[in-house]
């Protein structure tokens, strides 16, 4: 980083970002999180062009959603990275040129990724930002279209107010779901999403309907995330959709987990209940039995108020 780096405190990211869009600002916007990640933001005239996080690169990411969304087989991607680490390209533009995969693919690949590092940059906590300004950006930085940073921060506002509740629903991307035995496709109304209500148990979204088509009972969240067409928050709140109106539902063995967790803390409940009651029988009989002792003891009167004391608080 150049002289002119600048650490950024006192404010949030979503703070961050929109300062630098205002200032219509070009550099590199480094957030270090804490989860040991670094992250980047490349930025033109105050306008989003890139991202990459460390220490797993966006290219080694974007490799494995095109394998996981089967728009790319798994010799194609070893010998696009042969290819990649002889010529020194990004793995996008040599996907693109040996036409292991069609431009568009890749170009919303892309755009899916970096939405996603964005939703990880929300999620995670943050130890500091540091901005290097450029006056220009190098061309392999540049991974979509430019981006106005307002629409990031529009997408970001959505997920500051609609995610609390989705991680009430599905708190852990560990989580498994099946398809509900009350689910019969020939009673369901698709709807647009204005329309939509988690309310309306028949009827769900294009975007609802493609997700729970990757609902199986055996692929947990975060493999639902990788496979999904769509933004990881829209396939959370998908998800958490689909849940609310019974399409899905924890599959048998989450279901039985959670049993056991629950028996487990109601008999650690009980066992905390029987304890704290015989605790407190001991002490009652223990006073009343000092009580009885003490009216053959001089100081009758002192022991009479404190065994009192004990019985009674």
């Amino acid at each position: 980083m150049g002289e002119d780096t600048v650490k950024i405190t006192g404010i949030d990211f979503t703070g961050v970002l929109q300062t630098l869009g205002m200032q219509k600002s070009t550099g590199i916007l480094r957030v270090d999180g804490k989860d040991d990640s670094n992250y980047f933001v490349y930025i033109e005239n105050g306008r989003i062009v890139g991202a990459d996080v460390l220490p797993k690169r966006l290219d080694e990411r974007l490799g494995n959603l095109l394998l996981m969304q089967g728009t790319l087989r798994r010799e194609d991607l070893e010998n696009a990275m042969r290819l990649q680490k002889a010529s020194k390209r990004k793995l996008g533009e040599i996907l693109v040129r040996y036409g292991f995969v069609d431009e568009d693919v890749v170009k919303e690949a892309l755009k899916r990724q970096i939405m996603r590092i964005f939703y990880r940059l929300y999620t995670t906590p943050i130890k500091k930002y540091v901005f290097d300004p450029k006056e220009e950006l190098e061309d392999n930085v540049k991974m979509i279209e430019p981006i106005p940073i307002e629409s990031f921060m529009l997408e970001i506002a959505t997920i500051i107010d609609e995610l609390p509740k989705i991680r009430e629903e599905i708190p852990s991307e560990t989580l498994v779901f099946e398809p509900s035995p009350k689910y019969n496709p020939a009673d369901v109304e698709l709807i647009s999403e204005e329309e939509n209500n988690p309310e309306n148990s028949r009827k769900i979204t294009s975007v609802e309907f493609h997700v729970f088509n990757l609902v199986d009972g055996i692929s947990p969240v975060e493999t639902i995330l990788l496979k999904s067409p769509y933004s990881e928050f829209k396939t959370l709140k998908a998800l958490w959709s689909l849940k609310k109106k019974g399409f899905i539902s924890l599959s048998q063995e989450e279901t039985e987990i959670a049993t056991i967790i629950k028996g487990a803390e109601d008999v650690d409940s009980g066992k905390k209940i029987i304890f704290i009651t015989f605790l407190s029988t001991l002490i009652i009989l223990a006073s009343a039995g000092l009580l009885y002792l003490a009216k053959f003891s001089p100081f009758y009167t002192y022991i009479k108020d404190l065994s009192s004391y004990f019985i009674f608080k």
